[in-house]
């Protein structure tokens, strides 16, 4: 029993002294709290105090800055004042002086007023009507009324319609009022036979090319081919095929520069001249088709040649042709299927035509 009481006494301190240590721990805990929370209000004080010293210096930023804009503001607002002043100030010196009062016209100035306004007023009145005149006839000549609606060629022997229609081109449906004859006429030209060209508007729908065609006169040789020139020593065609018509030899015209649709050298045009004169000298005498071949390399002595009759002529210059060609002629009948030369550039009056047959 008694060892029993003391279990149960000790039991009981125990529980006691683990009562008294809750007690303890629950009173240290109590204890501590406290200053914990002290620290963390400290803590909590400071960044307030941070906080509102930011915004302090915010708010003080601020003030300063709208200060500043307050400041601007206010000058603008003086300078535009300023300058409504100004402009109020001149608008009000415009306006006394408009107000100033003006002197009465005469009843002859007042009449005359009155002309001049109706003469202004008859001007706006016919330019307005010439303008719509104008206006309303322009857009009816370029309406469809004068398309294009037929292309006729004339004057045409060497070159095709559909040729010289092409070179031209012009379209059909095309308004005949927007094409322009000189750029026509100057592409047609290229052509080497277009000598001249005429573009003749027939309205409402028609347009007519006339054209003035570049005849062959005479030849050149190139290799073995022809070229064809005419009497201006413009050169038409390089061909295979001889025509019948005299060839000109002894030419000073570069062979890189014979081309069709060139012309001559300035030196050889005036040679060019002198064969004019003796072929019509020549087909005046009926000589001028038996001529095939005419030497131009002198000037003071072109050569004829005249392979059926088997004979030359030394013709010499173009002085006294008609007299000459009579000699020529004269010894032609004279002298028939006898090969040589016939030399007419001497004394006529003396000696006359001089024939040497070749031996």
């Amino acid at each position: 029993m008694g060892n029993r009481a003391k279990e149960k006494s000790k039991n009981r301190n125990t529980k006691d002294k683990d009562i008294l240590d809750l007690d303890n721990e629950i009173i240290i805990g109590i204890k501590s709290l406290p200053k914990q929370k002290k620290a963390s209000a400290k803590g909590n004080k400071k960044n307030n105090q941070e906080k509102s010293k930011n915004t302090k210096k915010k708010a003080a930023n601020k003030k300063v800055k709208s200060r500043e804009n307050n400041a601007k503001k206010q000058t603008k607002k003086k300078n535009q004042n300023d300058d409504v002043e100004l402009r109020l100030g001149i608008e009000d010196e415009i306006y006394k002086e408009k107000r100033k009062k003006k002197p009465k016209l005469t009843p002859k100035q007042q009449e005359i007023a009155r002309k001049k306004r109706k003469i202004i007023f008859r001007l706006i009145k016919w330019t307005s009507l010439v303008m719509l005149l104008i206006g309303g006839g322009t857009c009816f000549l370029l309406s469809s009324f004068f398309d294009v609606q037929n292309i006729v060629v004339t004057g045409n022997e060497k070159i095709a319609q559909e040729t010289i229609i092409s070179l031209s081109g012009i379209e059909l449906e095309q308004n005949t009022f927007k094409i322009s004859k000189s750029k026509i006429e100057q592409a047609i030209k290229t052509n080497a036979y277009i000598d001249s060209v005429k573009i003749t508007r027939k309205l409402p729908e028609t347009i007519e090319i006339k054209v003035v065609e570049r005849k062959p006169a005479y030849m050149l040789t190139l290799g073995n081919a022809y070229v064809y020139m005419n009497k201006q020593g413009y050169l038409l065609e390089i061909s295979q095929e001889k025509l019948e018509v005299p060839i000109i030899t002894g030419i000073l015209t570069q062979e890189e520069q014979i081309q069709e649709g060139n012309r001559l050298c300035t030196e050889d045009l005036p040679k060019l001249s002198s064969v004019i004169q003796i072929m019509d000298s020549a087909n005046n005498n009926d000589i001028g088709k038996l001529i095939t071949k005419i030497n131009i390399s002198d000037k003071q002595d072109y050569v004829l040649e005249l392979k059926s009759e088997k004979k030359n002529v030394h013709v010499g210059d173009t002085s006294n042709l008609s007299t000459k060609m009579l000699y020529v002629k004269e010894v032609l009948q004279n002298e028939k299927k006898k090969e040589g030369d016939i030399f007419v550039n001497t004394d006529l009056s003396s000696k006359g035509a001089v024939f040497r047959e070749k031996v």
